[in-house]
């Protein structure tokens, strides 16, 4: 089985904050399943929220922002899952993949999760040890 076809909306672009939107294909009743929002700092850290459910028509997508962002350069990456509402094994696997991108390109990788929708996945797969994960930002490093 594939993914529906689906297409990012860049919303917003400002205060050096990108927002994109995937929205699936005309004629499913979910329009706005998952909002990226990414922003780069000074410091060498890039900050990715993620808002909405992580499956398997918008994980391919927060792959390619992630990919993206890597691409550009960056020292320390933090990504905020803390709106996110569902979290399947789509997604999941797309946390591996830019954790394993993260560990060859020597970037270090913060999640930031607070809530089951996130926690519990991590918790059930066995995965929770093999990221570092904090409920606050601020407390990422």
């Amino acid at each position: 089985m594939t993914a529906p076809e689906a297409e990012w909306t860049l919303a917003e672009h400002e205060h050096g904050v990108e927002v994109r939107t995937v929205a699936e294909s005309t004629g499913s009743p979910v329009r706005e399943t998952l909002t990226v929002a990414t922003a780069r700092g000074e410091s060498g850290l890039t900050t990715v929220t993620v808002e909405g459910e992580v499956d398997m028509l918008t994980a391919p997508m927060l792959s390619s922002v992630v990919d993206e962002e890597l691409d550009r350069g960056c020292d320390r990456m933090l990504i905020d899952l803390r709106p996110v509402t569902f979290l399947g094994s789509s997604g999941l696997t797309a946390l591996i993949a830019m954790a394993r991108r993260c560990a060859a390109d020597q970037i270090q990788l913060r999640l930031v999760a607070d809530g089951p929708s996130v926690l519990r996945p991590l918790e059930i797969t066995g995965l929770a040890t093999a990221f570092t994960t904090v409920t606050d930002p601020r407390d990422a490093w």
